[in-house]
């Protein structure tokens, strides 16, 4: 198996007179922007992967609370039907109205049907991505799936191994062995600081029996019943 790693960058200038009528630190908050749109192709990086699965696709259908729930299990249920490893590795990601759909489900929400560890948790630093643990998967909510807000949105169930990300070594002045690394540099001509973001990644699907790709209408009102 292969993967090729493409590289990507995110900069921007802070002109140095401009800091100086501010009252923020601005190549901080360049600095933390120039990570988060990293991240994000990252992430798009892995949903084209996920959404390239061979696997028959669920339709959740979103009449009601029971049929969320049917939907929901039947979802997971490929996973077991694929034999796929129930060892506290799977994952789901749902958009933010399937999410919000789910939340009509009592077993989904509240604390009553899990035990503490199971509560909604980071995993990562502080920031990353809130995950909740329900019928074996840790779930959340992301909100630039392919189809989010449409009537053919796709949501997905997979485990850990199912799929894999490269990332390249930097070199030189930055961080090495890092998926993002930063870079800030003084140009004397611009009278400016250039806050520079770099990365080589590549998502790849290792073995699509381990996705399930999921759809449901997500312009329909979160349901009442």
């Amino acid at each position: 198996m292969s993967c090729t790693i493409v590289d990507f960058y995110a900069g921007d200038w802070v002109d140095l007179l401009d800091e100086a009528k501010t009252n923020i630190d601005a190549r901080m908050a360049y600095a933390k922007a120039g990570a988060y749109s990293l991240g994000r192709k990252v992430d798009s990086q892995i949903s084209t992967i996920l959404d390239a699965t061979s696997q028959s696709t669920v339709t959740i259908a979103v009449t009601s609370a029971a049929a969320i729930q049917a939907g929901l299990i039947t979802f997971v249920e490929a996973l077991d039907s694929n034999s796929v490893p129930n060892d506290g590795q799977r994952y789901g990601a749902l958009t933010p109205r399937m999410y919000a759909q789910a939340m009509t489900v009592e077993s989904f929400a509240s604390a009553d049907y899990v035990g503490a560890n199971g509560l909604p948790f980071n995993e990562g630093a502080p920031g990353h991505r809130k995950w909740k643990d329900w019928m074996g998967v840790k779930w959340c909510m992301h909100p630039a799936l392919p189809g989010k807000g449409t009537s053919t949105a796709k949501h997905f169930v997979w485990h850990k191994s199912a799929i894999g990300y490269a990332t390249g070594k930097h070199a030189g002045n930055v961080a090495s062995n890092e998926s993002v690394s930063a870079d800030i540099t003084w140009h004397g001509d611009r009278a400016s600081h250039f806050v520079n973001h770099m990365m080589s990644g590549q998502a790849v699907m290792i073995d699509d029996t381990g996705v399930i790709e999921g759809n449901s209408n997500d312009t329909t009102a979160v349901a009442t019943s």
